[in-house]
Parts: C-alpha cells; structure tokens; sequence
C-alpha cells in the first residue's frame, strides 16, 4: 500500500479545492462573517491550481484501484481511527489537517464505507476508537459489524465526562 502521507495529500488537496469551490462567492463578498480558522484554510485552498486538483483526482482513481486490489479477499479492515486521544477543542491548531496522520483519510479518498466505533476511554475519560472498513458499496457489512460489536460491549452506555 502507498505510504499515508500519500492518501492525505490527495484527500486535502481535494478536500481543500472543493470547500474553496462552495465558498468562493461568499468568501470574496462576507470574509470576515466565516471563522479565523475556516477562513485561514480556504486562503491556502485558493492557492491550489486546477492542475493540482486534477492531479489529486488521477491519483485519486490509483489509490481506489490500489485499495480494491488490497481488499480483493477481504470483507472487512480494522484500524486505528486515531493516533491518540483527541485533543482539547482549544489545543486544535488551525492548521490540524498536517499536523496529525488522518487515518481516516484513505477511505475518504476512496469512498469507502467507514465507521468509527469506541472501543474504551484513556485515563483521562477520552474516549478511544477504531474503524471498520468495508469494501466499496457495502455498507451494511460495516454497519452490521458495528451494531453486534457495540451489542457486545459496554462502551455505548458511557459518555466522557465534559
């Protein structure tokens, strides 16, 4: 499989391109009525050329191609969702999308159905999770997995402490 850092540059540069397409009007019209953060992200989006995104969107398309030929026996993937914890709403940086891995980001990319599910709380009282993964258009299988998984568990009944 490609390196992460290769599904993430596609899926942001993406990400990015599009957020920037939807907001474009409003943007050059009403800057200062969207958020410092929102705002500081769709400066850099507006840096991205088409060639950029086209680019993305062809690289795109190999990583799906890369993906089904991984899963081509599989049902089902189970990975982390995370690296860690989440962080405190205050210590996320405005930039956070390079800053951490976004292990969710592959199957962004690729529209593959993904579901994070709890698997139990940190010290803290932070919940932790992990994604099952399903092959493209199988939903239910994922779907299915989560709800006997969460049946079989105490996770759901908790809520962290806020």
């Amino acid at each position: 499989m490609s390196p992460l850092a290769d599904w993430v540059a596609c899926g942001v540069v993406i990400m990015l391109c599009e957020a920037y397409a939807i907001h474009e009007e409003n943007l050059r019209r009403r800057f200062t009525d969207y958020g410092e953060m929102f705002r500081d992200r769709m400066v850099l989006a507006g840096l991205i050329t088409g060639a950029d995104y086209v680019q993305a969107l062809r690289r795109r398309r190999e990583l799906i191609d890369e993906l089904d030929r991984a899963m081509e026996d599989l049902d089902l993937l189970l990975t982390a969702a995370a690296p860690t914890e989440a962080p405190p709403i205050d210590a996320v940086g405005k930039f956070a999308t390079f800053e951490r891995p976004l292990l969710t980001m592959p199957f962004n990319v690729t529209g593959s159905p993904a579901m994070s599910v709890c698997c139990g709380y940190t010290d803290s009282g932070l919940p932790l999770s992990f994604q099952i993964v399903g092959t493209r258009f199988d939903d239910a299988t994922v779907l299915r997995l989560a709800h006997a998984y969460e049946q079989a568990t105490p996770w759901r009944d908790r809520r962290p402490a806020l």
